[in-house]
């Protein structure tokens, strides 16, 4: 994996070079489980920050994201929420919350139900009962 290494602390203008470096890696790739895992890993120290990604990267992330859903793998689709968690990427999570109902296994509606009670109210500002 090329990001996990990273230091935990990064500041906002590091992770974005590493975020657009992510996208020219692997923008035009398949979604699989590996690529996941890195954008997670960039996604977490952007959490860490206490600042929101770039719109630039957080449409990238977006359009990313919803590439590579497959809406009934409970792998995928944990990884997948827990990187718009730390993004805040509402579009994408209030696609997933959508289609609930087109979800079949019940593990993967439980966590998408859990993800919509949890943070449903805070996607589009995370941070704002944080500095309250």
């Amino acid at each position: 994996m090329i990001f996990d290494g990273l230091s935990d602390s990064l500041d906002t203008k590091e992770l974005e070079s590493y975020f657009r470096n992510f996208f020219e890696i692997y923008e035009n790739k398949p979604k699989t489980m590996p690529a996941l895992k890195e954008l997670y890993e960039l996604a977490y120290r952007q959490w860490d920050t206490y600042e929101p990604v770039s719109s630039c990267i957080a449409e990238k992330a977006e359009k990313y994201l919803m590439s590579a859903i497959q809406i009934n793998s409970y792998d995928i689709m944990d990884i997948i929420l827990s990187i718009i968690e730390n993004l805040s990427l509402k579009n994408t999570f209030g696609y997933i919350v959508s289609k609930k109902d087109d979800i079949h296994n019940p593990s993967v509606k439980m966590l998408v139900e859990e993800a919509e009670n949890d943070y449903s109210n805070t996607i589009s500002d995370p941070f704002d009962c944080i500095t309250d």
